[in-house]
């Protein structure tokens, strides 16, 4: 019975101590401040920046970010996209992360079940786009 007793209180003791620590680990992943997702960086956007793309990603965005992010992404209740340096890295390959997987513990939301792949890249496109204006 003791050895119970000294295995629980163990237990209660390392998951606590260990527990939180992964805890904050995980709530530390996106802090709200300018970092990057280098995993995703060199990732090379199959779908070409044409004036095709670009008028696609236009209307997926009107229909799935323009409530949160503004008009021509300019902000609103979410960040706005027309700046040169983004909270989650800039290249076309951190975008296409974003949009697929969202972000944990915000309103951004993944697509990677609404949107096709190429649907994604061509909002890549668009939001790229705005860098070029």
């Amino acid at each position: 019975m003791m050895k119970k007793i000294v295995f629980m209180a163990f237990s209660v003791f390392f998951c606590f101590q260990y527990g939180s620590a992964a805890a904050e680990e995980i709530k530390d992943a996106h802090k709200p401040h300018q970092h990057r997702h280098l995993d995703y960086a060199k990732t090379i956007n199959p779908v070409a920046m044409t004036k095709q793309s670009i008028s696609e990603g236009k209307k997926l965005f009107e229909k799935k970010c323009m409530a949160c992010h503004g008009k021509a992404g300019t902000g609103g209740i979410c960040p706005n996209l027309t700046g040169t340096t983004r909270k989650h890295g800039s290249t076309d390959g951190e975008m296409f992360h974003i949009i697929t997987d969202g972000v944990a513990g915000t309103a951004m939301k993944g697509f990677s079940e609404e949107l096709s792949d190429e649907m994604r890249w061509h909002l890549v496109n668009y939001i790229a786009s705005f860098q070029k204006k």
